[in-house]
């Protein structure tokens, strides 16, 4: 998202690079901060933990499980029945972690689609009404005028964007509600940890 709004901001400055440099009217704003605080990020953050809380709390279970089956063969020798069961586990585990990891990043990525496409629209809506000709992100700048910040405006046309899309965008959002999996899901069905969480590989098999 900062690359866009830089490589943005670039072609803009060269476009009007043959104007008057009092024709020029500058703002920026803290695009993390935007994006991390204004609305759409909070509803789609529910959404993501509607759909998806309940799978990570049984994947985190079925982790532990396994974790703790692999304690239990400390100083043992398991018999060639335990290995197998124990294998065909962990495989299990794997297989509905990583599926389920494969929807949980899609969505994510829809979303932050969604919430740049948001932004973009604040800011030229703001550069519309105000007269700016370029709408920079702080971080692609090396220096700036703290009076050039409109971080606040850019939160506040952020959200009345996304207040007149949210109907549509919720419409697209997570399903919420998702069957929580099984241990052994039939096909299709699967498991991942929440938003942002790495799914911990499964113990490893006992040695023979």
């Amino acid at each position: 998202m900062r690359k866009l709004f830089c490589l943005a901001a670039i072609f803009l400055f060269c476009a009007a690079s043959g104007a008057a440099a009092a024709d020029l009217s500058i703002a920026v704003f803290d695009l993390q901060k935007v994006a991390a605080d204004c609305d759409a990020i909070q509803t789609a953050r529910e959404a993501i933990d509607s759909k998806y809380g309940t799978q990570k709390t049984l994947l985190e279970k079925d982790r532990a499980g396994l974790e703790k089956k692999m304690e239990g063969f400390k100083g043992k020798k398991p018999t060639p029945k335990q290995q197998e069961d124990f294998a065909r586990e962990q495989r299990e585990y794997a297989e509905r972690a990583q599926a389920f990891m494969r929807l949980l990043q899609a969505d994510e990525l829809r979303i932050r689609q969604d919430i740049e496409s948001v932004i973009n629209d604040a800011a030229k809506n703001l550069a519309g009404r105000k007269g700016y000709t370029l709408v920079m992100d702080i971080a692609s700048i090396p220096f700036f005028d703290p009076k050039l910040d409109i971080t606040p405006d850019m939160l506040a046309e952020t959200n009345a964007v996304f207040s007149k899309l949210k109907e549509e965008m919720l419409k697209n959002a997570p399903a919420q509600g998702a069957a929580p999996a099984q241990n052994a899901p039939a096909a299709g069905q699967s498991n991942a940890p929440a938003q942002g969480q790495q799914t911990k590989p499964a113990p490893p098999q006992p040695k023979r």
